[in-house]
């Protein structure tokens, strides 16, 4: 890294921080009395959500520039999201999209016979499928490691 862009990154580190210590500031001091909170903490956790979402704004624009810098790397990537999204068919075909019943055997009304049922039940096959297959993997390399 650049020490211009060290400096630029250093400043605003420490702007967020100044404005983050103000907010957390005005937030408890609306307290009327010794421990007790009236101030809601909206401020504050206002701006940990608008951090939050640069964050993770920066992360993805970075790691997309990244990608198109090096095209190994985007073909790896491409080809990974395509593996996941074959998982997702395969998921989608065993999900179930019937009627979903409560304890006492009654049709939510909600979930009738539909999509919302049938991607209910393909998330919990994908999350399954997913498990399994890392599972396996951790223990291919744990008893490879174990063989060395």
């Amino acid at each position: 890294m650049n020490k211009s862009l060290s400096k630029i990154l250093t400043i605003v580190t420490l702007v967020l921080a100044v404005l983050g210590a103000i907010f957390y500031g005005l937030s408890v001091n609306g307290s009327k009395e010794e421990g007790t909170l009236d101030a809601p903490m909206g401020n504050f956790v206002g701006y940990a959500m608008f951090l939050l979402v640069v964050a993770a704004g920066i992360a993805v624009v970075f790691s997309m520039l990244n990608l198109f810098k090096k095209p190994a790397v985007l073909k790896k990537t491409l080809l990974s999201l395509a593996v996941l999204a074959v998982v997702l068919v395969i998921a989608y075909v065993m999900a179930d999209g019937g009627t979903v019943l409560d304890a006492s055997g009654k049709v939510f009304e909600v979930t009738k016979e539909g999509s919302t049922s049938k991607w209910v039940g393909t998330g919990i096959w994908y999350s399954l499928i997913l498990l399994v297959v890392g599972a396996a993997l951790f223990l291919w390399d744990m008893v490879k490691n174990l063989i060395k």
